[in-house]
């Protein structure tokens, strides 16, 4: 036996690999070692083959999985090699993306327990204005049906099962989701018929499908603290708000779910933005707007 040999288990510590994982390189055939002896059967390494478990070190630290491993040190090509790492590349990029989208989908949904925390804390039921910018959201729109219990629980469910149909996933969209009444009058009497989800898209989502452009306008808004079994007292409250300011309303509505089963089981604590749309010229602000961003 030469001298430049090593043994299993001194390569296993000079390499940092275990004998198990040795061994186990040496079945998949990613190495083979270079001297095994006739009587005992003990392997030997040279320094050669400890570099290559090295470079199989190194591409595992670099995402490449076994099978692939293998591609990678059987190939002779300088082209074909580049291939193989240019497909690495591209896979690392989508991960990224994902995961960019995932930190902004936690994100928002923190800001929204942030948001529904201060106003449950608070109190806070006081009307005012504001504007909603525009933005891509993904969209469901769905009948009520005669006699149903719970009829956002059924509208929620459908449209989940939608995103995952065509394309979208969990990532895709973040923030509150929206239902949006055609009539504020048939929400406060609960003679509605048509609902539309809305959820916005994260701007490098891939898939158009259901999804429309909304927002640009000024609404009156408040908070309803509690079950919505309640709301029809926050509507009033902003309905008299707004003729005392004289703002003349679209007639819709929609709600804005901060805190609601999702985040809470506690009823009590649930919190909902109502907005009232109004009829008014928003071109000076969505200028404003665009300049911002």
């Amino acid at each position: 036996m030469k001298e430049d040999l090593y043994s299993i288990g001194q390569a296993s510590k000079i390499c940092d690999v275990s004998q198990r994982m040795l061994r186990y390189y040496e079945e998949i055939g990613l190495i083979a070692p270079d001297y095994i002896a006739a009587s005992s059967r003990f392997r030997y390494y040279a320094v050669q083959t400890m570099q290559q478990v090295q470079n199989i070190r190194y591409l595992i630290d670099q995402g490449f999985n076994l099978e692939e491993i293998k591609e990678v040190l059987a190939e002779n090509d300088l082209h074909c090699l580049q291939e193989h790492f240019l497909k690495k590349i591209r896979k690392a990029q989508d991960d990224v993306e994902y995961y960019c989208q995932r930190l902004d989908c936690v994100q928002a949904w923190y800001a929204l327990l942030v948001e529904g925390c201060v106003v449950y804390d608070h109190q806070n039921r006081a009307v005012n204005i504001r504007y909603m910018p525009k933005a891509r959201f993904f969209c469901y729109k769905r009948q009520r049906q005669p006699g149903e219990e719970d009829p956002v629980a059924h509208l929620e469910t459908e449209a989940f099962t939608l995103t995952k149909h065509n394309g979208h996933s969990m990532v895709d969209m973040g923030g509150a989701f929206h239902v949006l009444y055609d009539s504020y009058q048939e929400r406060i009497d609960d003679t509605y018929s048509n609902m539309t989800l809305v959820q916005e898209m994260f701007p490098n989502s891939k898939s158009n499908d259901h999804t429309i452009e909304f927002g640009d306008f000024l609404a009156v808004c408040a908070y309803h603290i509690g079950s919505l079994n309640s709301v029809r007292d926050t509507y009033e409250r902003m309905l008299l708000w707004a003729r005392e300011h004289r703002f003349r309303l679209r007639g819709d509505c929609f709600e804005r779910h901060v805190l609601d089963v999702y985040s809470i089981a506690n009823e009590e604590q649930f919190v909902t933005e109502i907005l009232l749309p109004v009829e008014e010229n928003t071109e000076g602000i969505a200028l404003v707007q665009g300049s911002r961003n």
